[in-house]
């Protein structure tokens, strides 16, 4: 009788072994193994920022105050726009759109002084920093009982904004909060923006009861800040500027 040979056994890690050669030669067959990571990282970030703002909120949550310029270039790359302050010649703010979101970052020495953050869409809810909120969920009024400052405006930019001292637990940074027009912002809140500053003009010596109602917003802006409040809030882009520098369709 003649012998039958016996099919010889694969192993599971030389399957896996076999398999990932095979991925990795499909892979340089593609290009360079670096060239090739990055497009398929690229990709998959790409994929996961068409159907939730993950990656967009990872990236936002690596700013902080005191970063370099260089540093932050290399997560955000380069800026589609920029401007020099008014108030302080040695700081430039630098924009970048989004589809989501705008980003203002103020830079002074090649690092940042402080930076903001505009939600464009009604479910970017990105966490507000040293608070336990995030943007466009819940009104000003939830987030600190009083103001210590506020800021508005009803020309070339329909906003308020109000700033609150983070005290030396947060290095004595300012955290500002606030409702901007180009932002996700309803035709009631521009009425309540314009109708602040009517009051303003008319110059109202009570200007509470119209603070409260403003206070009622709900915010889709914020900036973390060493600056002098008025600084940072100078870097809000005007309506014009938003419409023709930054916006992205």
């Amino acid at each position: 009788m003649d012998n039958v040979e016996k099919p010889t056994k694969v192993s599971f890690w030389s399957k896996l072994q076999s398999v990932a050669l095979t991925v990795v030669a499909i892979m340089l067959s593609l290009g360079q193994w670096n060239d090739t990571k990055d497009a398929v990282s690229s990709a998959y970030e790409s994929f996961v920022a068409n159907w939730t703002n993950d990656i967009e909120y990872k990236h936002l949550s690596t700013l902080h105050v005191g970063q370099t310029q260089a540093y932050i270039t290399s997560i955000f790359g380069n800026p589609h726009v920029s401007k020099i302050s008014k108030s302080d010649s040695e700081i430039v703010y630098f924009y970048y759109g989004n589809k989501k979101y705008q980003l203002t970052l103020a830079i002074k020495d090649k690092r940042l002084s402080g930076y903001a953050v505009v939600g464009l869409n009604p479910d970017f809810q990105v966490s507000v920093p040293y608070t336990t909120q995030t943007l466009l969920s819940t009104p000003l009024e939830h987030y600190f009982s009083q103001t210590d400052r506020y800021f508005s405006d009803a020309n070339n930019i329909e906003y308020y904004a109000e700033s609150h001292d983070l005290g030396k637990k947060a290095m004595f940074y300012n955290l500002i909060l606030g409702a901007v027009n180009y932002g996700n912002f309803s035709t009631s809140d521009r009425s309540s923006v314009k109708q602040l500053n009517a009051d303003l003009d008319r110059g109202i010596e009570d200007v509470s009861t119209v603070l409260a109602t403003s206070r009622k917003l709900t915010p889709n802006y914020f900036a973390v800040t060493e600056l002098a409040p008025k600084v940072m809030v100078e870097g809000l882009l005007t309506h014009f500027e938003y419409k023709t520098l930054l916006k992205i369709d």
